[in-house]
């Protein structure tokens, strides 16, 4: 009975399987584009259910759906998607159609947008959504890796100091800063302000692209397009985050017991005697095992107490956006809270905005746009930052790690070097050295006015006008404070005063800078036929005036209260001001013609004027020239290679000016100086006067870029595959120098300072290739992008009695140049058969006799021996997916051909010894990789030379020993993000809800493995890079 019963049960079962799987339905059918071409690999599902297909090589398909009713969606990556109902139909023909807002997308480009179908300069942008996915920080350094052309180099983690350092196509021309414009505002520094008020950045790499910003634009143009409101309900966004930051790659330096090991080894090396090496075996055990009652030895890992092992940094930002027809807006408020690994220090910053669009007539529109901020950034008096003289990282790497930390006293303890002198805390310099102060505080106002003409179809005239305020107060005082000092070599503790300063003293700086710019424009837009005709004419005019004033006093008796009125004693060097006054005048002109949206022409001209320069010289003009065929919209084209929807070649030519290399106002006549002492001039009583240094140049003119570019563009299988390549050329003439070797030296200095002569070019390309896709559900993308470019001195002033060998003429700029290492001397006997620098030793490097006299002298024997450390080639891998409401982004970015010196800010001047180098410098403590990897007779074959302690000559040059490889990879950033299904907020009034975690500098490849690849050259130590982590929230209502 049981045994029946089961088997209707499983009769049954099996009946309700049947039945369902007989009730669906076979579906097929083809998938067409509107030019009837089929459509390969058309993502195409029933709604409700996972199971899906794509269209194979002839557009085809076929899937089984559960009823003759259901809906089949399609999707394709640049086409619109569209759901379809059976209603019966077995047999499908689907025609998708192009998205509209992708034909039509639009870039910013100088004093308007175009349509990126018909541009035909040399552009990269990025924006919001792509800026989004890195994680909070500075704006600039968000850049790296994610458009082509831009090189950054970021070499300081410290909060308020981790900006990028920015370059389009290498080393431009003049000051090589590319020209910062945000919202149609020339500002001269990359803006600090929130990302979320970003909307895109756009780099303008050629001269027709550039060329409507003229004087300033030779070494290419950043747009910062921020948000504007669209027709919508107000929305609300609120983004908050926490982030924890923690030092990337600093390398270990040694612990007490192993510094006391390793300095008596590198004694015995030099040859000292047992009996005088500097620990005895006594000390060395106090140091290894110090006991309860040990007042001096111990082991103290200065770092360790220096740094916080993380950092917390909050962002937060508000902003509402929405319009009608006639009004738009978008308002942000938003607050950056970053502390630093290193206590004392942090940055602080408060920004607004307000950008309103209205529509007051049907031909009158009027915007008006205010934002600014205001910020703070805060360090110890003894400096965090890099390479500054006493800074916190050097009196770190000075500190004997042997010591306490504190003294039987109770004081911080101080490290004295052998000769009695340095006085060295790091922790004593963090908490008591007093503190230093930026505040700046930041306005921007632009208002505009555009009315289309009722009378002419296409005709408008548009008025733009801004005002930038901007102050700056820096506040920096000193505190001294005790130290308990151990001498080594008397074996006493003596109070001394801290390295930083032995009375209390206050030092503040101000400056002020106002400005505005006035751009009356008219503007012409109109279509006849296949013709497509635009244009624009503009003038500009804009005034910045700029002072400064500073003071400083000292011997503080209140140090409670830090007031300039308190201090006995003025620092009279430091009393001191100055004003500043820059004028710019300009006549833009564009014209932009295309027929049958195939061929295109645009034609730029600037016309400008600075008075930098003289009168008869003031004036210059850079014009550009360029033209696109859209090639895929030839008939020929489309039938001879379907799959290829977009296919345009592109090229330009132009001429860009720069006079940024004039480092004042009116170089050319130079600046008045005071007389020292007053003399009898008119009349009888003696009188001081204004007077000239040097003789003036009337004669500097602008210096000139002239730039040609060629491009492709191309988009294949409806946006599956997308290829850009640009290759350009530019050479730079009339560049500004120093022309000290060109006169005797019986003049002194009394000769014009500088002259138009030096030349130099400027070559490469950029590649960017994409990947767009959509399956099922799903889609992803992946973007790369690779640029190079490399330059070389055409043109410089030179000594005439200098080698042809040691000459810059026809090299790379920014070349090491040092001496050429052929390796480490073994030997004695290999020593006295070489050329060397002063005493040598086995275990130094053998430095090469470059022009044979048998000495190696700074004069003869330097060459260049590394490349720039401004990267040649830059590179980037962005991957990005969403799936169910999870997103994904993550970015590979790196650098290659270039080069990190080891040997400090002294390299130029022979000298290359620094903690990175030798061991023991100046007495302080080193890194293990560069004990344990230097030579010694049982380690010759060694990556550093001898150890030692004694100076070595040497070793202790310059060299291509100390050059290494800069190029790396690092996993930049990492987010991971997960959206809310709608109908969980919806009955919340609540649009949408994401949270995310995001990683940046997570993991860095390099042949540099103890050290960081971006860090400045310096000697005196830098804040590390920090890898990050972060964790955030975006709500929506």
């Amino acid at each position: 009975m049981k045994s029946k019963c089961f088997s209707l049960l499983l009769l049954f079962l099996f009946s309700l399987v049947s039945i369902g799987a007989y009730a669906q339905v076979k579906v097929e059918g083809s998938v067409f584009d509107e030019t009837d071409n089929p459509l390969i690999g058309v993502s195409v599902f029933t709604e409700g259910r996972k199971t899906g297909t794509v269209t194979n090589a002839d557009g085809h398909f076929t899937i089984m759906v559960p009823n003759a009713n259901s809906y089949l969606t399609f999707s394709y990556v640049g086409y619109m998607t569209q759901k379809v109902q059976l209603k019966g139909k077995k047999i499908l023909k689907i025609v998708m159609k192009e998205d509209a807002e992708l034909l039509d997308e639009v870039v910013v480009v100088g004093y308007g947008t175009q349509k990126k179908i018909n541009v035909t300069g040399a552009i990269a942008q990025v924006d919001n959504k792509e800026l989004k996915m890195a994680p909070s920080g500075n704006l600039s350094s968000m850049l790296a890796g994610r458009l082509p052309g831009l090189i950054t180099k970021q070499s300081s983690g410290q909060p308020g100091k981790d900006g990028a350092s920015l370059y389009i196509r290498g080393n431009g021309a003049g000051d090589g800063d590319p020209l910062i414009v945000i919202d149609g505002v020339v500002t001269d520094y990359f803006p600090t302000f929130s990302p979320d008020e970003v909307e895109s950045i756009t780099i303008l790499k050629d001269a027709t692209a550039a060329a409507v910003y003229g004087v300033r634009a030779a070494a290419g143009v950043i747009l910062i397009t921020t948000k504007r409101g669209t027709i919508q309900k107000p929305t609300v966004t609120v983004n908050s985050s926490v982030t924890l930051s923690q030092n990337t790659n600093f390398p270990k330096f040694l612990n007490g017991p192993d510094y006391a090991y390793w300095y008596n080894t590198a004694q015995r090396l030099d040859g000292v005697a047992e009996e005088s090496l500097r620990f005895t075996a006594n000390e060395i055990d106090r140091i290894e095992n110090p006991g309860d009652n040990e007042a001096v030895y111990g082991n103290t890992d200065w770092f360790d107490l220096l740094f916080k092992n993380v950092a917390p940094a909050y962002t937060n930002n508000v902003s509402v956006s929405g319009g009608t027809e006639r009004l738009k807006f978008f308002a942000s408020v938003g607050a950056y809270n970053q502390e630093g690994v290193i206590d004392h220090t942090s940055y602080d910053k408060y920004n607004f905005r307000s950008n309103m669009d209205a529509k007051v007539t049907d031909n009158f529109d009027l915007s008006l746009d205010l934002s600014g901020y205001v910020s703070e950034d805060n360090e110890p008096g003894a400096s965090a930052g890099k390479g500054s003289y006493a800074s916190i990282f050097q009196q770190a790497m000075l500190s004997y790690p042997y010591l306490k930390a504190y003294s039987p006293s109770g004081l911080p303890v101080g490290s004295l070097n052998l000769d009695g002198n340095g006085n060295n805390n790091p922790v004593a310099a963090r908490d008591l050295s007093g503190k230093n102060t930026i505040k700046k505080t930041y306005f921007q106002g632009n208002i505009s006015m555009k009315y289309k003409l009722p009378f002419v179809k296409g005709l408008s005239l548009k008025l733009n006008a801004s005002y930038v305020k901007n102050y700056t107060m820096q506040k920096k005082y000193f505190l001294p404070y005790d130290l308990d000092c151990w001498n080594q070599s008397t074996r006493a503790w003596g109070v001394q005063k801290g390295r930083i300063a032995s009375k209390a003293s206050l030092n503040q700086w101000f400056t002020e800078s106002q400005g505005y710019t006035i751009q009356p424009t008219i503007e012409y837009s109109n279509k006849f036929g296949k013709h497509a005709v635009s244009g624009l004419f503009l003038y500009e005019y804009s005034r910045t005036d700029e002072s400064s004033l500073s003071a400083g006093r000292e011997d503080f008796p209140i140090t409670d209260i830090m007031d300039m009125s308190y201090g006995l004693t003025v620092n009279e060097n430091l009393v001191k001001g100055g004003h500043g006054l820059d004028r710019r005048a300009g006549y833009v002109f564009r014209f932009n013609y295309s027929y049958d949206d195939k061929y295109l022409l645009e034609v730029t001209s600037r016309i400008d004027a600075s008075t930098a320069l003289p009168k008869k010289y003031r004036w210059g003009v850079f014009p550009g020239v360029s033209v696109g065929w859209r090639v895929s919209q030839e008939d020929f084209f489309k039938e001879a290679v379907p799959f290829m929807e977009n296919l345009k070649v592109r090229a330009s030519a132009g001429r860009l000016g720069s006079d940024r290399s004039i480092s004042n106002t009116m170089t050319y006549f130079s600046t008045a100086t005071l007389s020292k002492d007053p003399i009898v001039m008119f009349g009888s009583d003696p009188q001081k006067y204004l007077g000239l240094s040097r003789p003036i140049n009337p004669n500097l003119k602008w210096e000139l870029t002239d730039t040609y570019n060629v491009g492709i563009e191309s988009s294949m299988w409806n946006g599956l595959l997308g290829v850009e390549l640009d290759v350009f050329y530019m050479k730079t003439t009339r560049s500004l120098e120093k022309q000290s070797g060109n006169f005797p030296l019986s003049l002194g200095d009394y000769f014009p300072a500088y002259i138009n002569y030096g030349s130099h070019d400027n070559r490469g390309f950029e590649l960017v290739l994409t990947h767009h896709n959509r399956v099922k559900d799903s889609n992803y993308s992946i973007r790369g992008n690779v640029s190079w470019a490399r330059n070389k001195i055409l043109k410089m002033t030179e000594d005439a009695n200098v080698p042809n060998y040691m000459r810059s003429t026809g090299r790379p700029m920014g070349e090491y140049w040092g001496f050429v290492a052929e390796g480490l001397f073994q030997t004695e006997e290999e020593i006295a058969h070489s050329a060397v620098y002063g005493p040598t030793l086995p275990g130094d490097i053998k430095l090469k006799d470059i022009n044979g006299d048998g000495k190696i002298t700074y004069d003869q024997d330097r060459v260049p021996i590394g490349r720039s450390s401004t990267p040649e080639m830059m590179f980037g891998l962005n991957l990005a997916g969403e799936w169910k409401g999870i997103d994904f982004s993550m970015l590979l970015q790196g650098a290659a051909l270039f080069d990190v010196n080891l040997c400090g800010v002294y390299a130029d001047v022979g000298y290359d010894n620094t903690f990175y180098t030798k061991p023991f410098y100046c007495d302080g403590n080193t890194p293990y990789y560069l004990v344990e990897n230097s030579w010694r007779p049982d380690h010759t074959n060694a990556d550093y030379p001898r150890l030692g302690i004694v100076s070595r000559e040497n070793g202790g040059k310059m060299s291509s020993w100390w050059v290494e490889d800069g190029a790396y990879v690092r996993l930049k950033s990492l987010q991971v993000g997960y959206t809310l299904p709608t109908k969980w907020t919806a009955a919340a009034g609540i649009k949408k809800v994401r949270a995310y975690f995001a990683g940046g500098n997570l993991l860095t490849l390099s042949h540099l493995k103890h050290l960081d690849p971006e860090m400045p050259g310096v000697n005196q130590g830098y804040y590390p890079q920090q890898r990050t982590f972060e964790f955030g929230l975006n709500i929506s209502f």
